[in-house]
């Protein structure tokens, strides 16, 4: 059931100083810096559970291997360099590509995005893509820095990566002026702070991560002829690649609705598909002071069901990270019962918004879903007309039980 993740670590190299006789007159001594250590590979769990059938897993997987061909792809035809390496729970992979401009919510006018151009000479893409060791899906939400060092100067720049969409494979990402070749990039990935469902299989990603890779050698000619066939723009291939992701997250999403344990259904619109899904409530692991603890929904008091909400873009069907969601609960007369905010919540085979509610009484109801564009940057030729409106989606005909 588990991907097999190989460690593809770098080696690294380091100098040893002879010491200086007295007699010789004193010339300065460079101090090497021990180098770190990447974090041991672990493989996370994935075994069937209460939360998680052979079936539901395999279409995690699914994802997973979907997300694969597009990393093979960019790689391939975009890349000036790259590298893999299990680290911790994760697969971690870096890309450098050709420098591009961007668009992003920030500083917008008239919900208009702003335009970016941080291409300067010198400058190339440096990403990172970081999937779970056990099934390649992509791990959303996480807080990733790199040190790039030079070999030859031993001069460092450090940069927190922030997280972008693209018309295929989405990761951390930032333009940047690069070190001369050859140099180091070492990866830090914060311990992410939301909650994973599932007793069994959501024990992971308890602590902060790094991965390292050494003489990363990138030269101007192999970024020109990548920028060559740089994917700005939804090429019929590239948009295969994606909606083959897309895919993979909407076949279970579409199996729950049709369960008689699920209630809800999808609804489009404008850039968006939001499925709201309730179900029987269910436990999670928390982040406790930086440790992971599993809190029961049997410690809730009253009859209490789980809203889940899965937010994608319409077009490829993948998942849209980083959103505010809010769920607001009305009655067949219109009335407001409740809103709840809904976090982002990990899951073995369907990452969501969402939370434990109380059920507010057998029947049927409307939930309505909003939530803020979202403000990550944007890359490729249709950057500038997407996701520029809120999300705000009504989904009639909810049945809550208790």
């Amino acid at each position: 059931m588990a991907a097999v993740a190989l460690y593809a670590g770098c080696a690294a190299h380091t100098r040893t100083v002879a010491p200086v006789p007295q007699s010789e007159a004193a010339e300065p001594v460079t101090h090497v810096a021990p180098v770190e250590i990447p974090t041991p590979p672990v493989m996370p769990s994935l075994q069937e559970s209460d939360e998680a059938t052979s079936s539901e897993l395999d279409r995690a997987l699914d994802e997973g291997k979907a997300l694969g061909r597009e990393l093979a792809w960019v790689e391939a035809r975009e890349a000036a360099a790259s590298g893999e390496m299990a680290a911790g729970e994760y697969l971690v992979t870096y890309l450098i590509t050709p420098a591009d401009d961007y668009y992003d919510l920030e500083a917008a006018q008239s919900n208009l995005p702003a335009h970016h151009t941080t291409v300067v000479p010198g400058s190339a893409h440096v990403a990172v893509v970081i999937r779970d060791a056990a099934d390649g899906r992509m791990v959303q939400g996480l807080q990733v820095r790199v040190v790039l060092h030079a070999d030859d100067s031993g001069d460092e720049q450090t940069t927190v990566l922030p997280f972008e969409w693209h018309p295929i494979l989405n990761r951390y990402g930032e333009n940047l002026v690069l070190p001369p070749s050859p140099f180091t990039l070492r990866v830090y990935i914060s311990m992410p702070t939301y909650a994973r469902h599932d007793h069994t299989n959501g024990d992971r990603f308890g602590r902060n991560v790094m991965a390292r890779f050494a003489h990363v050698v990138v030269s101007r000619d192999s970024l020109a002829v990548a920028s060559e066939q740089l994917a700005r723009g939804e090429s019929r291939q590239t948009a295969a690649l994606a909606r083959a992701e897309g895919d993979a997250i909407d076949r279970p999403i579409a199996e729950l609705l049709r369960s008689a344990d699920a209630s809800g259904s999808q609804v489009r619109s404008g850039d968006y598909k939001v499925a709201v899904v309730v179900q029987a409530a269910r436990g999670a692991w928390a982040d406790r002071n930086g440790d992971l603890s599993y809190e029961s929904a049997n410690d809730n008091i009253g009859p209490i069901a789980h809203l889940d909400v899965s937010i994608r873009d319409a077009i490829t069907g993948r998942f849209i990270p980083g959103l505010r969601v809010r769920a607001t609960i009305l009655d067949s007369h219109k009335r407001e019962i409740d809103t709840y905010a809904a976090p982002f919540m990990w899951h073995p085979w369907m990452n969501h918004y969402g939370l434990n509610v109380p059920v507010p009484g057998k029947g049927r109801y409307t939930v309505r879903i909003r939530a803020d564009a979202p403000a990550f940057r944007r890359f490729g030729s249709t950057a500038l007309r997407k996701f520029n409106k809120d999300v705000d989606v009504t989904v009639r005909n909810v049945r809550f039980a208790r």
